[in-house]
Protein backbone atom coordinates (compact mmCIF):
# COMPACT_ATOMS: atom_id res chain seq x y z
CA UNK A 1 0.00 0.00 0.00
CA UNK A 2 1.00 3.58 -0.58
CA UNK A 3 2.07 5.89 2.43
CA UNK A 4 3.18 9.12 3.12
CA UNK A 5 4.07 11.32 6.11
CA UNK A 6 0.51 12.81 6.08
CA UNK A 7 -0.83 9.89 6.29
CA UNK A 8 -0.04 9.57 9.55
CA UNK A 9 -2.50 9.99 11.86
CA UNK A 10 -1.70 8.00 15.01
CA UNK A 11 0.41 10.12 16.28
CA UNK A 12 1.96 9.04 19.83
CA UNK A 13 4.44 10.71 21.90
CA UNK A 14 6.04 7.81 23.06
CA UNK A 15 9.80 7.46 21.85
CA UNK A 16 11.33 4.91 20.79
CA UNK A 17 15.44 3.38 20.10
CA UNK A 18 15.84 0.38 17.55
CA UNK A 19 19.39 -1.01 18.42
CA UNK A 20 20.23 -2.82 15.24
CA UNK A 21 20.53 -1.55 11.72
CA UNK A 22 20.33 -4.74 10.25
CA UNK A 23 17.40 -6.40 8.49
CA UNK A 24 14.98 -6.52 11.04
CA UNK A 25 16.27 -3.43 12.85
CA UNK A 26 15.62 -1.46 9.48
CA UNK A 27 12.07 -2.53 9.18
CA UNK A 28 11.06 -2.57 12.20
CA UNK A 29 12.52 1.45 12.87
CA UNK A 30 10.50 2.30 9.58
CA UNK A 31 7.61 0.61 9.99
CA UNK A 32 7.61 2.97 13.63
CA UNK A 33 8.06 5.66 11.68
CA UNK A 34 5.55 5.73 9.41
CA UNK A 35 3.04 5.56 12.05
CA UNK A 36 4.29 8.92 13.34
CA UNK A 37 6.78 7.78 16.09
CA UNK A 38 10.00 9.52 16.77
CA UNK A 39 12.40 6.49 16.38
CA UNK A 40 16.46 6.93 16.89
CA UNK A 41 18.38 4.03 14.92
CA UNK A 42 21.84 2.64 16.37
CA UNK A 43 24.41 1.06 14.87
CA UNK A 44 27.74 -0.09 15.65
CA UNK A 45 29.24 0.75 12.57
CA UNK A 46 28.23 4.17 11.04
CA UNK A 47 29.32 3.49 7.52
CA UNK A 48 26.85 0.73 7.25
CA UNK A 49 24.43 3.55 7.56
CA UNK A 50 26.06 6.55 6.45
CA UNK A 51 23.67 6.91 4.03
CA UNK A 52 20.31 6.57 5.78
CA UNK A 53 21.66 9.33 8.17
CA UNK A 54 22.26 11.48 5.08
CA UNK A 55 18.89 11.23 3.67
CA UNK A 56 17.20 11.61 7.20
CA UNK A 57 15.31 8.22 6.84
CA UNK A 58 15.08 5.01 4.96
CA UNK A 59 12.67 4.01 1.65
CA UNK A 60 10.11 1.38 2.12
CA UNK A 61 8.99 -1.22 -0.27
CA UNK A 62 6.67 -4.10 0.15
CA UNK A 63 3.56 -4.33 1.96
CA UNK A 64 4.41 -0.33 1.97
CA UNK A 65 5.43 2.59 -0.72
CA UNK A 66 6.89 4.96 1.58
CA UNK A 67 9.60 7.26 2.94
CA UNK A 68 10.29 6.56 6.43
CA UNK A 69 11.53 9.71 8.60
CA UNK A 70 13.98 9.17 11.25
CA UNK A 71 15.45 12.08 12.95
CA UNK A 72 18.45 10.20 14.75
CA UNK A 73 20.62 7.46 12.84
CA UNK A 74 23.61 7.40 15.39
CA UNK A 75 26.63 5.08 16.78
CA UNK A 76 26.74 6.51 19.92
CA UNK A 77 24.28 4.24 22.28
CA UNK A 78 24.21 7.15 24.78
CA UNK A 79 22.64 9.34 22.47
CA UNK A 80 20.46 6.74 21.08
CA UNK A 81 18.41 5.53 24.02
CA UNK A 82 18.53 8.96 25.77
CA UNK A 83 14.86 10.01 26.96
CA UNK A 84 13.17 7.28 25.55
CA UNK A 85 10.32 5.23 26.75
CA UNK A 86 10.92 1.96 24.73
CA UNK A 87 14.46 0.32 23.56
CA UNK A 88 14.05 -2.40 20.92
CA UNK A 89 17.44 -4.49 20.95
CA UNK A 90 16.87 -6.28 17.40
CA UNK A 91 20.64 -7.30 16.59
CA UNK A 92 21.36 -11.56 16.90
CA UNK A 93 21.08 -13.07 20.26
CA UNK A 94 24.92 -13.56 20.70
CA UNK A 95 25.31 -9.62 20.77
CA UNK A 96 23.36 -9.57 23.71
CA UNK A 97 26.39 -9.89 26.26
CA UNK A 98 27.90 -6.90 24.25
CA UNK A 99 24.63 -4.66 24.64
CA UNK A 100 23.67 -5.20 27.44
CA UNK A 101 26.94 -4.24 29.11
CA UNK A 102 27.24 -1.31 27.06
CA UNK A 103 23.82 0.38 27.87
CA UNK A 104 24.20 -0.59 32.06
CA UNK A 105 25.46 2.68 31.94
CA UNK A 106 23.06 5.19 30.20
CA UNK A 107 19.71 3.60 31.08
CA UNK A 108 17.47 5.62 32.99
CA UNK A 109 14.47 4.73 35.44
CA UNK A 110 11.19 4.18 33.65
CA UNK A 111 12.58 2.55 30.38
CA UNK A 112 11.50 -0.51 28.94
CA UNK A 113 13.96 -2.51 27.30
CA UNK A 114 12.76 -5.33 24.84
CA UNK A 115 14.55 -7.67 23.33
CA UNK A 116 13.18 -8.92 19.78
CA UNK A 117 13.67 -12.05 19.90
CA UNK A 118 15.44 -12.93 23.09
CA UNK A 119 16.38 -16.68 21.37
CA UNK A 120 16.50 -19.05 24.06
CA UNK A 121 17.41 -17.76 27.10
CA UNK A 122 18.19 -13.67 25.71
CA UNK A 123 16.22 -11.75 28.54
CA UNK A 124 18.00 -14.41 31.77
CA UNK A 125 20.82 -13.66 30.36
CA UNK A 126 20.43 -9.81 29.67
CA UNK A 127 18.89 -9.13 33.31
CA UNK A 128 22.18 -11.24 34.58
CA UNK A 129 24.87 -8.64 33.14
CA UNK A 130 22.16 -6.32 34.03
CA UNK A 131 21.88 -6.56 37.78
CA UNK A 132 25.70 -7.01 38.03
CA UNK A 133 25.70 -3.16 36.89
CA UNK A 134 22.85 -1.09 38.12
CA UNK A 135 19.88 -1.18 39.77
CA UNK A 136 17.12 -2.45 37.59
CA UNK A 137 14.39 -2.13 39.68
CA UNK A 138 13.03 0.86 37.53
CA UNK A 139 13.84 -1.05 34.74
CA UNK A 140 11.11 -2.92 32.68
CA UNK A 141 13.16 -5.64 30.68
CA UNK A 142 11.53 -8.38 28.63
CA UNK A 143 11.70 -10.46 25.39
CA UNK A 144 9.82 -11.57 22.25
CA UNK A 145 9.12 -15.24 21.23
CA UNK A 146 9.96 -13.81 17.46
CA UNK A 147 10.30 -11.20 15.46
CA UNK A 148 7.40 -9.71 14.26
CA UNK A 149 8.28 -8.28 10.65
CA UNK A 150 9.23 -10.33 7.84
CA UNK A 151 11.62 -7.68 6.16
CA UNK A 152 15.19 -7.57 4.19
CA UNK A 153 17.69 -4.55 3.07
CA UNK A 154 17.43 -3.83 -0.59
CA UNK A 155 19.80 -1.32 -0.89
CA UNK A 156 21.91 0.94 1.32
CA UNK A 157 18.69 3.43 2.16
CA UNK A 158 16.43 1.10 1.40
CA UNK A 159 14.14 -1.99 2.84
CA UNK A 160 11.50 -4.39 1.94
CA UNK A 161 8.81 -5.27 4.60
CA UNK A 162 7.31 -8.53 3.26
CA UNK A 163 4.63 -9.78 6.44
CA UNK A 164 3.51 -7.64 9.43
CA UNK A 165 3.18 -11.12 11.45
CA UNK A 166 -0.13 -11.57 12.96
CA UNK A 167 1.08 -11.76 16.28
CA UNK A 168 3.88 -12.13 18.57
CA UNK A 169 4.59 -13.35 22.25
CA UNK A 170 6.42 -11.54 24.88
CA UNK A 171 7.39 -11.45 28.58
CA UNK A 172 9.17 -9.76 30.82
CA UNK A 173 11.65 -10.94 32.83
CA UNK A 174 10.47 -11.62 35.69
CA UNK A 175 6.96 -12.65 35.16
CA UNK A 176 5.46 -10.25 37.75
CA UNK A 177 6.16 -7.51 35.48
CA UNK A 178 4.52 -8.63 33.03
CA UNK A 179 1.46 -5.88 33.39
CA UNK A 180 3.29 -3.08 33.42
CA UNK A 181 5.43 -4.29 30.19
CA UNK A 182 2.45 -5.14 28.36
CA UNK A 183 1.10 -1.51 28.98
CA UNK A 184 4.10 -0.27 27.88
CA UNK A 185 4.38 -2.16 24.84
CA UNK A 186 1.15 -1.60 23.69
CA UNK A 187 1.48 1.89 22.74
CA UNK A 188 3.17 0.40 19.59
CA UNK A 189 0.88 -0.65 16.43
CA UNK A 190 2.14 -4.13 17.02
CA UNK A 191 0.18 -7.11 18.31
CA UNK A 192 1.81 -8.26 21.57
CA UNK A 193 0.44 -11.54 23.28
CA UNK A 194 1.44 -11.87 26.67
CA UNK A 195 2.93 -15.41 27.24
CA UNK A 196 3.03 -16.58 30.77
CA UNK A 197 6.62 -15.73 31.19
CA UNK A 198 10.55 -16.04 29.89
CA UNK A 199 11.23 -19.35 29.59
CA UNK A 200 7.30 -19.71 27.49
CA UNK A 201 8.88 -17.00 25.14
CA UNK A 202 12.68 -18.80 25.25
CA UNK A 203 11.57 -22.25 24.94
CA UNK A 204 9.51 -21.31 22.04
CA UNK A 205 12.04 -20.06 19.82
CA UNK A 206 11.14 -21.54 16.39
CA UNK A 207 14.02 -19.97 15.04
CA UNK A 208 16.36 -22.66 16.38
CA UNK A 209 14.24 -25.50 14.86
CA UNK A 210 13.61 -23.74 11.37
CA UNK A 211 16.94 -22.38 10.73
CA UNK A 212 20.56 -24.30 11.91
CA UNK A 213 19.22 -27.86 10.68
CA UNK A 214 18.36 -26.90 6.93
CA UNK A 215 21.62 -24.99 6.56
CA UNK A 216 23.88 -27.45 8.42
CA UNK A 217 22.28 -29.98 5.75
CA UNK A 218 22.56 -27.78 2.50
CA UNK A 219 26.35 -26.94 3.07
CA UNK A 220 27.69 -28.40 0.16
CA UNK A 221 25.01 -26.74 -2.00
CA UNK A 222 25.37 -24.02 -0.17
CA UNK A 223 29.38 -23.36 -0.73
CA UNK A 224 29.27 -24.58 -3.94
CA UNK A 225 26.72 -22.58 -5.26
CA UNK A 226 27.15 -19.70 -2.75
CA UNK A 227 23.66 -19.85 -2.15
CA UNK A 228 21.07 -19.19 -4.46
CA UNK A 229 18.13 -21.04 -3.63
CA UNK A 230 14.99 -20.63 -1.29
CA UNK A 231 16.15 -22.09 2.23
CA UNK A 232 12.61 -22.81 3.38
CA UNK A 233 11.25 -24.35 -0.10
CA UNK A 234 14.30 -26.03 -1.25
CA UNK A 235 16.10 -27.08 1.73
CA UNK A 236 13.32 -28.31 3.81
CA UNK A 237 12.58 -31.20 2.17
CA UNK A 238 10.58 -34.08 3.36
CA UNK A 239 13.51 -36.08 5.31
CA UNK A 240 14.70 -33.03 6.40
CA UNK A 241 11.27 -32.05 7.67
CA UNK A 242 10.79 -34.63 9.61
CA UNK A 243 14.25 -34.40 11.31
CA UNK A 244 13.12 -30.82 12.40
CA UNK A 245 9.82 -31.96 13.76
CA UNK A 246 11.87 -34.46 15.70
CA UNK A 247 14.20 -31.90 17.68
CA UNK A 248 10.77 -30.12 17.54
CA UNK A 249 9.39 -32.87 19.70
CA UNK A 250 12.25 -32.94 21.71
CA UNK A 251 12.08 -28.94 22.10
CA UNK A 252 8.01 -29.44 23.42
CA UNK A 253 9.61 -32.29 25.73
CA UNK A 254 11.81 -30.32 27.52
CA UNK A 255 9.39 -27.15 27.26
CA UNK A 256 6.63 -29.03 29.56
CA UNK A 257 9.29 -29.20 32.56
CA UNK A 258 9.17 -25.97 32.74
CA UNK A 259 5.72 -24.35 31.22
CA UNK A 260 2.36 -25.02 31.47
CA UNK A 261 1.84 -24.66 27.70
CA UNK A 262 3.94 -25.12 24.95
CA UNK A 263 3.60 -24.44 21.12
CA UNK A 264 4.46 -26.83 18.43
CA UNK A 265 6.41 -25.55 15.27
CA UNK A 266 3.58 -26.76 12.87
CA UNK A 267 0.99 -24.73 15.57
CA UNK A 268 3.04 -21.83 15.44
CA UNK A 269 3.49 -21.74 11.61
CA UNK A 270 -0.20 -22.29 11.27
CA UNK A 271 -1.35 -19.41 13.75
CA UNK A 272 1.55 -16.86 12.86
CA UNK A 273 1.30 -17.41 8.64
CA UNK A 274 -2.24 -19.39 8.12
CA UNK A 275 -0.09 -21.92 6.88
CA UNK A 276 -1.94 -24.94 6.19
CA UNK A 277 -0.67 -28.94 6.19
CA UNK A 278 -0.01 -31.48 8.22
CA UNK A 279 4.20 -32.13 7.86
CA UNK A 280 6.14 -29.59 8.17
CA UNK A 281 6.89 -29.45 4.45
CA UNK A 282 3.53 -29.41 3.81
CA UNK A 283 3.22 -26.16 5.95
CA UNK A 284 6.24 -24.52 4.54
CA UNK A 285 5.14 -24.74 1.19
CA UNK A 286 1.79 -22.80 1.98
CA UNK A 287 3.45 -19.83 2.87
CA UNK A 288 3.28 -17.41 0.32
CA UNK A 289 5.61 -15.03 2.50
CA UNK A 290 8.57 -17.97 2.43
CA UNK A 291 8.09 -17.78 -2.18
CA UNK A 292 11.20 -14.92 -2.49
CA UNK A 293 13.27 -15.63 1.03
CA UNK A 294 16.78 -16.54 -0.63
CA UNK A 295 19.24 -18.74 1.14
CA UNK A 296 22.86 -18.04 3.01
CA UNK A 297 25.52 -17.26 0.75
CA UNK A 298 28.47 -18.53 3.04
CA UNK A 299 28.22 -20.48 6.00
CA UNK A 300 29.64 -17.38 8.03
CA UNK A 301 25.67 -16.90 8.30
CA UNK A 302 23.06 -16.51 11.94
CA UNK A 303 21.20 -19.33 10.55
CA UNK A 304 23.69 -21.28 12.62
CA UNK A 305 26.14 -19.13 14.40
CA UNK A 306 23.13 -17.80 16.35
CA UNK A 307 20.69 -20.21 16.32
CA UNK A 308 23.03 -23.17 17.67
CA UNK A 309 24.51 -21.21 20.44
CA UNK A 310 21.25 -19.53 21.66
CA UNK A 311 18.84 -21.71 20.42
CA UNK A 312 20.05 -25.02 20.64
CA UNK A 313 22.71 -25.46 23.16
CA UNK A 314 20.82 -23.30 25.72
CA UNK A 315 18.07 -25.97 25.17
CA UNK A 316 19.96 -29.27 25.26
CA UNK A 317 21.23 -27.97 28.96
CA UNK A 318 17.48 -27.04 29.90
CA UNK A 319 16.65 -30.48 28.42
CA UNK A 320 19.45 -32.53 30.95
CA UNK A 321 18.75 -30.04 33.69
CA UNK A 322 14.79 -31.56 33.88
CA UNK A 323 16.37 -35.28 33.07
CA UNK A 324 14.82 -34.69 29.23
CA UNK A 325 17.09 -36.30 26.69
CA UNK A 326 17.53 -34.59 23.46
CA UNK A 327 19.60 -36.80 21.09
CA UNK A 328 18.58 -34.84 17.58
CA UNK A 329 18.97 -31.84 18.97
CA UNK A 330 22.50 -32.72 20.28
CA UNK A 331 23.33 -34.67 17.12
CA UNK A 332 22.97 -31.05 15.36
CA UNK A 333 24.52 -29.32 17.77
CA UNK A 334 27.58 -32.02 16.98
CA UNK A 335 27.76 -31.73 13.45
CA UNK A 336 27.77 -27.86 13.75
CA UNK A 337 30.72 -28.50 15.84
CA UNK A 338 32.37 -30.30 13.35
CA UNK A 339 31.43 -28.64 10.13
CA UNK A 340 32.71 -24.97 11.82
CA UNK A 341 35.93 -26.91 13.76
CA UNK A 342 33.84 -25.03 16.73
CA UNK A 343 32.96 -25.62 20.47
CA UNK A 344 29.73 -24.36 20.34
CA UNK A 345 29.05 -25.91 24.18
CA UNK A 346 31.81 -24.19 25.44
CA UNK A 347 30.56 -20.59 23.80
CA UNK A 348 26.98 -20.84 23.90
CA UNK A 349 24.20 -19.68 26.79
CA UNK A 350 24.35 -22.19 29.43
CA UNK A 351 23.23 -22.38 32.73
CA UNK A 352 25.14 -20.08 33.94
CA UNK A 353 25.02 -17.82 32.07
CA UNK A 354 21.66 -18.10 31.78
CA UNK A 355 21.98 -17.13 35.97
CA UNK A 356 19.95 -20.72 36.54
CA UNK A 357 23.10 -23.04 37.28
CA UNK A 358 21.89 -25.32 41.03
CA UNK A 359 18.30 -24.73 40.25
CA UNK A 360 15.64 -27.80 39.59
CA UNK A 361 12.52 -27.04 37.21
CA UNK A 362 10.32 -25.82 39.79
CA UNK A 363 13.07 -23.38 41.38
CA UNK A 364 13.60 -22.32 37.83
CA UNK A 365 9.72 -21.51 37.34
CA UNK A 366 10.16 -19.81 40.84
CA UNK A 367 13.04 -17.45 39.90
CA UNK A 368 11.36 -16.72 36.36
CA UNK A 369 7.94 -15.61 38.22
CA UNK A 370 9.21 -13.33 40.73
CA UNK A 371 12.86 -12.41 39.76
CA UNK A 372 14.17 -14.12 43.46
CA UNK A 373 16.39 -17.10 43.74
CA UNK A 374 14.85 -19.65 45.67
CA UNK A 375 15.73 -20.02 49.07
CA UNK A 376 17.36 -22.62 49.78
CA UNK A 377 17.20 -25.48 52.96
CA UNK A 378 19.26 -28.07 53.88
CA UNK A 379 18.18 -31.72 53.75
CA UNK A 380 18.39 -33.80 56.38
CA UNK A 381 21.26 -35.38 55.68
CA UNK A 382 23.10 -32.09 55.59
CA UNK A 383 21.96 -31.08 58.62
CA UNK A 384 22.94 -33.78 60.43
CA UNK A 385 26.33 -33.08 59.08
CA UNK A 386 26.57 -29.76 60.48
CA UNK A 387 25.75 -30.84 64.12
CA UNK A 388 27.81 -34.10 63.83
CA UNK A 389 24.55 -36.13 64.67
CA UNK A 390 23.25 -39.17 63.45
CA UNK A 391 20.17 -39.43 61.60
CA UNK A 392 17.57 -41.16 63.98
CA UNK A 393 18.97 -38.53 66.52
CA UNK A 394 17.46 -35.75 64.76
Amino acid sequence: MSWSASENNTIDPVRVAVLGAGHAGRGLASYLSMYGFDVSLYNRTITNVEKISKRGGIKVQGLFEAFAYLPLVTDDIAKAIKDRDIIIVVVPAQAHTFFAKTLSPFLESGQTVLLMPGRTGGALEFARILSSQLDTDNILLGEAQTFSFVSRITGRDSVLISKVKNSTRVSAFPASHNRLFMRSLRRLPITFNMADDVMETSLDNVGAMLHPTPTILCAGLLESKEGGYNHYHDAISESVGRLVERMDAERISVSREFVSQSVSLLEWLRSTYDAEGTTLRECIRSIDTYDDIGSPSSLDHRYVLEDVPTGLVPLSYLGRLAGVETPAIDAVINLACQLYNHDFWSSGRNLRSLGLEGLNPSEVREYVRTGFMPEKYPELHEISDMFELEVDEI
